[in-house]
This record gives structure tokens, sequence and C-alpha cells, in this order.
């Protein structure tokens, strides 16, 4: 019985390390490849301002042009709510996020 109780005693501690913690993302989704971390953070889109003197996009706090370069990103298009992108030869469409409040089309009523 002794014997017992020390092997449980000596395995225990072993079993608990190789538990997998059930609240972690799968081993294939936690590690980023290569290419993703060589690629830094997505850009983010942050307003698309249109004025007398043209349209511009910020990314990132950098307010850009079509055509405009900041860093490997490039500005291909501006469109209504989104705009196409290069980055590292690869072409995407960042997207405006949706307003939390949209105004109103009904007038008050009294």
């Amino acid at each position: 019985m002794s014997r017992w109780l020390l092997a449980l005693c000596c395995t225990a501690p072993l079993l608990a390390l190789a538990a997998v913690d059930p609240t972690l993302p799968p081993a294939t989704l936690a590690a980023p490849t290569t290419a993703d971390a060589a690629a830094g953070p997505a850009p983010l889109l942050q307003a698309i301002l249109r004025g007398p003197a043209g349209t511009r996009v910020v990314i990132g706090g950098h307010s850009l042009r079509v055509g405009e370069q900041q860093g490997d990103l490039r500005v291909l298009a501006i469109r209504a709510r989104s705009v196409v992108i290069e980055r590292q030869g690869q072409r995407s469409e960042l997207h405006l996020s949706q307003p939390i409040l949209t105004p109103s089309t009904r007038s008050p009523s009294r």
C-alpha cells in the first residue's frame, strides 16, 4: 500500500505539468508563422477624410493619399467606407468599423 502511495505522490506533479489548459487556443493558432511575425500587426483604417484638397485616409496615425506609401504599405484606392492597400506584395481591403450610434432618420415628435 505504501508503494502505491509513494508512486502516486511522485507521479502526480508530472501529470499536472502535462495537463493542457483548456482556455488556451490550439497550438496551431497560438504560434504565428514567420511570415505573420515579419509582417507586423495588421494596419488599422482609422478615418477617411474628404475635402477640397482631395480624399485622404488615416491608417495607423498616418494621413495618406492614393499612391502614397508609409513603410511597406501603399494606398491603391480609396472607396466610400474602405481602402485598398498593398503590403509586402499582397493586396487587401481595410474597412471602417460600423458606427456605434447611427443618426435617426425620423424627426422627433412633439
